[in-house]
């Protein structure tokens, strides 16, 4: 069958290349892939995140597709095949690597008995980065594992690893230069460590839970910098996904013991057991992952949002000598003028502090689901640090609540409904929380209104 020749040129293919990656150099290529049974690929989320680590093979294996069928087409096309023998022996070797470890997680997840996969992992591995763990389990989620039996696999993973060398890929130990945001991190983890340890020897185990508790500023600080960052910057799905919902069930279920003033002793152990395995996958894992990605102005970001969590773990926080705080530009003054509305008119100045004054959080998504603008003040039930504007709010939220916020959100761009209100406990106050749609005069969606209150006193 003769081939096709695209714009008198062949170009080189190589099926074992991630998708994204080829359609970045050959744009046609996305509609022959589409033909071909690739759908997923039209969406621009899923060719971003899962088309960067799966290839034509894989997806063609993961999809039940005829891969002679794939390059029969390809040729046609006027794609030139390369073999994989022409792919460097580093690569080779690196793609070795990779299978073997995800192999092993695979036995895991099939309910193999763990020290017969830890009998074949010593063997074969004298060491293990954490960027090849990362890269392993993202890997499983992105072929299509659940990530609920990712997330279940978490702590065995970390039993895995625990006897093998991990490898610090960075030579900054930055968690030693006092006050910067992995210095803390790690000195919270040495409290939390503490306060499980007390959990797990006292007689009164009640009220050392309750202390316990202020693990919820460590995870928070995760939650709101850390994970969406990874997320949307560096497109580092594996880690945020999965330990974010596993610190969510370890908050729920340490919150649930306090609420009923009860527990059961095995499985308030269970969670004990999660809580000592997070700190070690943060310390060996996560750390060394951020320190290989995260920017000197990133840190500094994180750093200046390091209080709206609280920093009631550690009792004396150093100051990070190197910390560079954003400039702020002095405003324009354009405090007199004003805003005019068929009810009336304010002037600028007026307006900003009655946003300040009202006793309401108050946070605004676009039409776009961008965090746009959240107000100002202290001791907010809902921290906002400055690094959540203009990100995409799906990415501020853990990863089993993701689906609610899509559907809430698309419910009012159809106007299938406009509002959503909720009461409920959160830190001990009773919380109205109220999502709103709002629409300009045409009918049209402009964004959502979140607001929240405190009505305890009511």
């Amino acid at each position: 069958m003769p081939n096709k020749i695209l714009g008198g040129n062949m170009k080189n293919i190589n099926v074992d290349e991630p998708v994204a990656n080829l359609i970045e150099k050959f744009p046609n290529l996305k509609n022959i892939l589409k033909d071909l049974g690739f759908i997923e690929i039209t969406n621009p989320i899923a060719l971003s995140t899962v088309g960067k680590m799966v290839s034509i093979k894989k997806g063609a294996e993961i999809k039940n597709i005829d891969l002679d069928l794939i390059k029969e087409k390809l040729r046609e096309e006027g794609f030139n095949l390369v073999d994989v023998e022409n792919v460097s022996d580093d690569s080779k070797e690196d793609n070795d690597r990779l299978s073997l470890l995800k192999s092993y997680i695979e036995r895991l997840s099939k309910g193999e008995d763990l020290e017969a996969v830890r009998s074949d992992f010593v063997k074969n591995f004298k060491d293990v980065s954490s960027k090849e763990i990362v890269d392993a389990e993202q890997e499983l989620i992105m072929i299509g594992l659940p990530l609920e039996k990712v997330q279940k696999l978490c702590d065995i993973h970390s039993a895995l690893f625990h006897e093998s060398n991990i490898v610090d890929e960075s030579q900054k130990d930055l968690e030693k230069i006092p006050g910067h945001p992995l210095n803390i991190l790690s000195a919270e983890n040495k409290k939390i460590k503490i306060l499980a340890d007390e959990v797990k020897n006292s007689k009164d185990k009640l009220a050392k839970i309750r202390e316990l508790l202020k693990i919820n500023s460590h995870y928070g600080k995760k939650a709101g910098l850390i994970y969406p960052l990874l997320k949307t910057k560096y497109d580092i799905v594996g880690p945020s996904d999965v330990m974010w919902a596993v610190d969510d069930e370890i908050r729920s279920d340490l919150s649930r013991i306090v609420k009923t003033n009860s527990y059961n002793e095995e499985n308030l152990n269970n969670v004990l057991d999660r809580i000592y395995e997070m700190i070690y996958k943060e310390e060996n894992i996560l750390f060394p992952l951020l320190k290989e990605n995260f920017t000197e102005e990133e840190w500094n970001k994180i750093y200046g949002d390091f209080g709206e969590y609280g920093l009631d773990l550690v009792d004396d926080v150093p100051l990070w000598k190197d910390y560079k705080p954003k400039e702020i530009l002095p405003k324009e003054e354009n405090s007199y003028g004003s805003l005019d509305f068929e009810t009336g008119s304010l002037k600028i100045k007026e307006a900003l502090q009655i946003f300040r004054t009202i006793d309401v959080e108050l946070t605004f998504i676009d039409k776009d689901d961008f965090v746009r603008y959240y107000s100002e003040g202290k001791d907010k039930i809902f921290p906002r640090p400055q690094s959540c504007l203009n990100r995409d709010v799906t990415s501020c939220h853990p990863p089993k609540v993701v689906p609610m916020v899509k559907s809430l959100l698309d419910d009012f761009k159809s106007k299938k409904r406009d509002r959503l209100v909720i009461c409920k406990d959160i830190k001990g106050k009773k919380v109205l929380v109220k999502y709103l749609a709002v629409y300009d005069e045409a009918g049209d969606y402009l964004g959502t209104l979140e607001t929240v209150e405190d009505i305890s006193h009511y």
